[in-house]
């Protein structure tokens, strides 16, 4: 457990989860003088909940927020989450508690765009077929799968924010064709990227390559379904950088069984940091997998601590969070709150 208290007045700021991966909050808090405390590693998330309900500031790395934990956040204000998703965090249950819900929405952005390449570029080129087979048959007996040249050819991008806009340009740099599907791009983003909005059956139908960028939410859980891979021309490759459920993993297998898809490259699962690793598609040479790591850098690690904290410090001198996700909360705040 890490305390600290000093100038920053009012309430206390509680580090819920990864002390060990938030050193530079735990640093921009200290240097600004704020009240807070690090939880120890390995509570149960029963304990967690207890032991933030006092706390007026959360920051939150893994550990889940549903309603019935929102709902006993006694004096809890403002929840940041270490990161770009919420998933982990029922949302409009602290917005009907008027509890600010914020994010870290670019601290990784060019991590995941290169990561995103790196996985699209290795599944197109079947780089862990290669990489499996040479040994086994030696290197004058490679086994050819069916591998085509990347220039010209179209990638599909499911969701056209900070990170798959980056892939856009990444992507054109290699020659490809881009076309997006998202709720929120403008022709002026279109534009400026140089790629094309279609309708996202219409992109499912006539793209070479797919890959994933879109929030989870309820309306995109699975959004790779078994009618989606049913619209796909044979042999696409899949890549998804976002979240596990936005793929039907047993539809997927299916598609891979039938040689509609070709190759997959996936840093998210399903039931993650638990997968089921039982599913045979995990295992074949035409998928590569990498743990959830797209994010990571050392300079990654550092800004999503700072930025975290100077949120939280943002909130406590009665300042709206930077990543603030849901201001209608601000219409149910209670008198006694700082904003």
């Amino acid at each position: 457990m890490i305390r600290g208290e000093g100038a920053i007045a009012g309430g206390k700021v509680v580090i819920t989860d990864a002390p060990t991966m938030l050193d530079a909050a735990v640093a921009t808090l200290e240097a600004a003088g704020a009240n807070y405390e690090v939880l120890p590693e390995g509570l149960d998330p029963e304990e967690v909940i207890k032991r933030s309900a006092d706390a007026e500031v959360l920051i939150v790395t893994y550990v889940r927020f549903p309603a019935p934990a929102i709902n006993r956040l006694r004096k809890v204000c403002c929840i940041i989450r270490c990161g770009v998703g919420v998933d982990i965090i029922d949302v409009d249950a602290a917005t009907a508690r008027g509890i600010l819900v914020a994010n870290v929405p670019d601290y990784a952005t060019h991590e995941v765009a290169d990561h995103t390449m790196l996985l699209l570029l290795a599944a197109a080129r079947q780089v862990n077929h290669f990489q499996r087979s040479w040994p086994e048959r030696g290197w004058g007996s490679t086994e050819f799968p069916a591998i085509h040249r990347l220039k010209g050819r179209r990638l599909g991008i499911i969701g056209l924010g900070r990170i798959g806009s980056e892939v856009a340009v990444r992507a054109r740099a290699f020659g490809m064709e881009v076309v997006a599907s998202s709720p929120h791009m403008t022709e002026s983003q279109l534009t400026e990227l140089g790629i094309k909005g279609l309708p996202l059956d219409e992109l499912l139908r006539t793209s070479d390559l797919i890959s994933l960028h879109t929030p989870l939410t309820s309306k995109t859980s699975h959004i790779l379904d078994e009618r989606a891979f049913d619209l796909m021309r044979r042999g696409v490759v899949i890549v998804n950088t976002a979240r596990g459920d936005l793929i039907d993993l047993v539809a997927l297998q299916a598609a891979i069984d039938r040689g509609v898809v070709a190759a997959v490259a996936l840093d998210v699962l399903e039931r993650e940091p638990f997968p089921d690793l039982s599913m045979p598609f995990l295992h074949r040479p035409n998928v590569m997998i990498t743990p959830h790591v797209a994010w990571y850098s050392h300079d990654a690690v550092r800004d999503l601590g700072v930025l975290a904290a100077e949120d939280a410090l943002r909130y406590l001198r009665g300042e709206t969070p930077r990543g603030l996700l849901n201001p209608e909360a601000l219409s149910v705040r209670p008198p006694t709150s700082r904003l």
